[in-house]
């Protein structure tokens, strides 16, 4: 074979190769600046999208939680109506004393059948079918008591006490201090003889001069605290709410004992230092047994709580809960 001589490369090709060299490394760096920007608009519209999305989500969720919120609205507002009506039949029923628990049993599952009448036309209104009854549980019987109180005075085995108001006409108040109180003031004394504990609210004008009325707690009848005070101006009964924690309206946090708050141990509602004290009670309490003392004459058979199921439902909402009604029962 014979031999193929290649001639060395001219001057001028020599320039060539090197200038397209050149041009070849000024291309791919062009390539490299385009695609580092074509990747930067594209990462740009990637997170415009994904704001867009996210914001559109937020709406979205936004306008399903309103909408959620005032379905709610209008089965929550007819419940709060049954509960607050329910409550109201009771204890309206309750001051009537009628003379049997079967009686005052009636009345209340009337009157909740009248009510869930009202309420099923409140609710055709607005679109919605609700429905308001008794549970299994049903009502629970108990002593309505209102009447003037002694020494001798007691409501026996209560499990639960609710709307307990205890006036004290303010010129015999006794005059006691905290230290005092004990042996000398007005003393509500709830006696639990399960635990062998008694809890005491005592009530009293202070001996400092003032032109006050105090209340004062303790447990065992030792270690009392003064709870508050507040000024008196008419001279008539005070009322003490111990359920409710106040003093002739006035907040009185605390006067009623955290260890009879919701279920406990049954206990008897006792009074001291009472004789001679222009001094009554009016309360609703969960016993069937009868009082002592002049209270004896002064209850009657009542319906303690109602235990209620009530239903609500329209074309997007189906609402249905289990409610208690004791009206004026402590917060547990």
């Amino acid at each position: 074979m014979a031999d193929v001589n290649v001639p060395p490369a001219a001057d001028g090709d020599e320039a060539d190769d090197e200038r397209r060299l050149r041009d070849g490394d000024r291309f791919r760096d062009a390539d490299r600046g385009q695609l580092l920007l074509v990747a930067g608009l594209v990462m740009a519209v990637s997170l415009v999208a994904l704001v867009v999305l996210l914001n559109a989500s937020i709406y979205s969720e936004n306008l399903a939680t309103r909408g959620i919120e005032a379905a709610d609205g209008e089965p929550l507002e007819i419940r709060a109506a049954a509960v607050d009506g329910t409550g109201t039949l009771i204890d309206a029923t309750n001051r009537e004393r009628p003379d049997s628990y079967g009686s005052a049993e009636t009345a209340v599952e009337d009157g909740i059948t009248d009510l869930d009448g009202r309420l099923a036309r409140t609710a055709a209104e607005r679109g919605g079918i609700s429905q308001l009854n008794p549970t299994g549980d049903g009502l629970r019987e108990g002593r309505y008591v209102a009447g003037s109180v002694d020494d001798s005075a007691a409501v026996r085995d209560a499990e639960r006490t609710r709307a307990f108001v205890f006036a004290v006409g303010e010129p015999s108040l006794p005059d006691a201090s905290a230290s005092t109180a004990p042996g000398t003031a007005v003393t509500v004394v709830f006696n639990r003889t399960g635990s062998n504990t008694t809890h005491e609210v005592y009530v009293y004008d202070p001996d400092d001069g003032s032109d006050e009325a105090a209340v004062a707690t303790a447990t065992n009848g030792t270690d009392a605290t003064e709870t508050c005070r507040l000024e008196t101006v008419d001279g008539g009964r005070l009322p003490v709410d111990l359920t409710a924690g106040t003093i002739d309206g006035e907040p009185c946090p605390g006067i009623w004992p955290a260890e009879l708050r919701g279920d406990a141990d049954p206990y008897d509602i006792e009074f001291a230092n009472a004789d001679g004290v222009d001094a009554e009670m009016t309360a609703t309490a969960l016993t069937t047994r009868e009082p002592d003392g002049p209270l004896a004459d002064a209850s009657s058979p009542a319906v303690y709580d109602a235990t209620l199921r009530f239903r609500y439902r329209t074309a997007d909402v189906r609402f249905e809960t289990t409610v208690r009604v004791a009206p004026g029962e402590p917060d547990e």
